[in-house]
C-alpha cells in the first residue's frame, strides 16, 4: 500500500507542479511579442509532456489501485474520499484528453501566419482546460487532506 500511495503522491506533485509551471511560463510570456509565442508553446509542450501527462496518468492508475485496496473497507463511504476520487479523476481526464493534445497541436501552428486566430483559440482552450483541471485537482487534494486529517 505504501508504494502505491507514494506513486499517487508523486503523480499529484508532477501533475500539479507541471500545471503551475506551464501557467508561470504563460504568465511570463505576456510581456513578450507575438513572435515569441511559438517558443512559449514549445516550452509549455515540454512541461506538459514531461510532467503533466505522466503525473496525471500515474495519479489515476495508482488511485485506482488504492481504491481497489479499500473496496470492502469502511472508508469507501467517506464523502471526502469520494470527492477526491471523482474530482481527481475528472481533472486528470481533462488533462489527458484535452490539455495534452492541445499543447501538442500548438507546437505545430504558426502564431503569426494565416492560422493566428486558430492559434489564439487553441491557447484559450489550453488556458481554460488548465485552470479547470488544476482547480479540480486542488479541490481533490484538499478533500484528501480532509479525509486524512479532518474527516
Amino acid at each position: 500500500m505504501s508504494l502505491w500511495l507514494f506513486l499517487h503522491l508523486l503523480g499529484v506533485a508532477m501533475w500539479m507542479g507541471g500545471g503551475f509551471s506551464a501557467t508561470a511560463v504563460s504568465l511570463a510570456a505576456r510581456a513578450e511579442g507575438r513572435a515569441a509565442l511559438a517558443t512559449v508553446a514549445r516550452l509549455q509542450w515540454a512541461i506538459v509532456r514531461s510532467l503533466v501527462f505522466p503525473g496525471s496518468l500515474l495519479t489515476v492508475v495508482s488511485g485506482l489501485f488504492l481504491t481497489f485496496r479499500l473496496m470492502n473497507g469502511l472508508a469507501m463511504g467517506n464523502g471526502y474520499l469520494v470527492t477526491m476520487q471523482w474530482l481527481g479523476f475528472v481533472g486528470a481526464l481533462l488533462a489527458l484528453t484535452v490539455l495534452v493534445p492541445t499543447a501538442a497541436k500548438l507546437t505545430r501552428i504558426d502564431p503569426m501566419g494565416e492560422h493566428a486566430a486558430f492559434f489564439d483559440r487553441m491557447r484559450a482552450r489550453q488556458r481554460m482546460t488548465g485552470i479547470v483541471s488544476g482547480v479540480l485537482g486542488l479541490i481533490a487534494l484538499l478533500a484528501s487532506a480532509m479525509y486524512r486529517y479532518g474527516g
